[in-house]
């Protein structure tokens, strides 16, 4: 594999470059080995293979050790980080209308609320660190160095996150980063996304989330994520739901009705009279109005134009066939060749399964594709999880599993 010098980006703790990993592109992040012990990156590639989600980026193979640096290949996003799409209008490759923002906004609470049940603390979530494709809108959340996993207290990563984007009790130092500090850090970011104005760590609030949104579709959604008091704060199982029906809202509104085709063309004849020049009459040789021939009748004659005689078409051979004829057969040889197979069977479970909803449209040909959602039934907050596991264009198998209820 032979190393690029093109930088994508520096930290702390080294430096990632864009270069060929497997035929791919990657982003590769080398660390300097003096920099981060073995326990630490054991610790960050843990992290990387539980929190394996669309929403958050990939860890694409071993981490190797070469010329005294740490290896780490990552998914490379064909995109632009949030801090671009904000901030930087001009330099910036994605229009945000109000689909596109409820795609982003969508897309980064998913990947966070994946890493929170899965017990993992970003601790470092800024516009810097989500990158959003520029082919589909999708927003991915990077850069897992910092990561922790939080179990009854316990941490596995030092707090290091960047105080622009830190909530008031960590900022006051009374309490260390958690699940309730990311997500005032996503509280802030999604109004900075709507207001395209970077806000003052300590003015931020609910007063002051709706003096900036002003009454935009996520404002409510917001304020209950920047309360000050982390005890009241929501957390991101609590308002997921709310997220996702504000989103399907705003990309329905935004998509113009679609024409019904097959239906017939309206003809008020009775609201509407026929113009004198098109009438279906026509004159009777060179008579003109006003003129009468020797025995005084008039000259002018009219009579209606005789109906065209409509025969049936006969069959000929040699033709083109019309395009509906090949459409037809061009579905049939492909069902028959399995080209279809994953389409179909896809269909087959959201009409099966409502949960299958929120699988993703595209399904490998060969692979496994594991999604987590959760629902409010009753009062309780239910996690599920799907599998779906797809060989040579075939749904092969299909589980839906609730994995806990609190």
């Amino acid at each position: 594999m032979a190393w690029s010098t093109a930088t994508l980006a520096k930290g702390c703790f080294g430096k990632i470059y864009r270069q060929k990993y497997n035929d791919t592109w990657a982003a590769v992040k080398k660390v300097p080995q003096h920099l981060i012990d073995r326990k630490d990156l054991e610790r960050e590639c843990e992290v990387y293979n539980k929190a394996e989600h669309p929403n958050i980026v990939k860890l694409l193979g071993n981490i190797t050790l070469t010329d005294g640096k740490w290896i780490i290949p990552l998914e490379f996003i064909f995109g632009e980080d949030l801090e671009t799409t904000i901030f930087q209008a001009a330099k910036s490759k994605i229009q945000l209308t109000p689909s596109i923002r409820a795609t982003i906004v969508n897309g980064m609470c998913e990947g966070l609320m994946h890493l929170h049940i899965n017990d993992i603390v970003h601790q470092d979530l800024k516009p810097e660190n989500i990158m959003v494709e520029h082919s589909t809108n999708r927003a991915v959340i990077i850069d897992l160095g910092l990561a922790k996993f939080f179990r009854h207290g316990l941490n596995s990563a030092i707090d290091m996150g960047n105080e622009a984007y830190s909530a008031p009790e960590v900022l006051r130092g009374r309490s260390q980063r958690s699940q309730r500090s990311d997500v005032w850090a996503m509280g802030k970011i999604i109004a900075e996304l709507h207001g395209r104005v970077r806000l003052h760590t300590p003015s931020v609030c609910p007063a002051k989330i709706k003096e900036t949104m002003q009454g935009q579709p996520y404002c409510d959604i917001v304020c209950k994520m920047v309360e000050p008091d982390p005890r009241q704060r929501a957390t991101m199982v609590s308002i997921i739901d709310e997220i996702r029906v504000t989103g399907r809202t705003l990309r329905d509104s935004s998509t113009p009705p679609k024409q019904d085709l097959l239906k017939p063309p309206s003809h008020d004849h009775a609201a509407r009279p026929r113009p004198r020049s098109a009438s279906p009459m026509r004159m009777r040789g060179n008579q003109l109005p006003g003129k009468r021939d020797n025995k005084g009748t008039d000259l002018l004659k009219w009579e209606r134009t005789p109906r065209p005689e409509i025969k049936p078409p006969r069959a000929q051979i040699g033709l083109p066939k019309s395009p509906v004829t090949k459409l037809a057969e061009n579905r049939n040889r492909q069902a028959a060749a399995g080209g279809a197979d994953i389409t179909a069977g896809l269909t087959k479970l959201k009409l099966n399964h409502e949960p299958a909803r929120d699988l993703p449209n595209k399904l490998p040909q060969t692979g496994k594709v594991k999604v987590q959602r959760v629902e409010r039934k009753n009062g309780k907050i239910e996690t599920w999880e799907q599998t779906v596991v797809t060989q040579d264009g075939k749904i092969i198998k299909y589980d839906d599993i609730k994995i806990s209820s609190t």
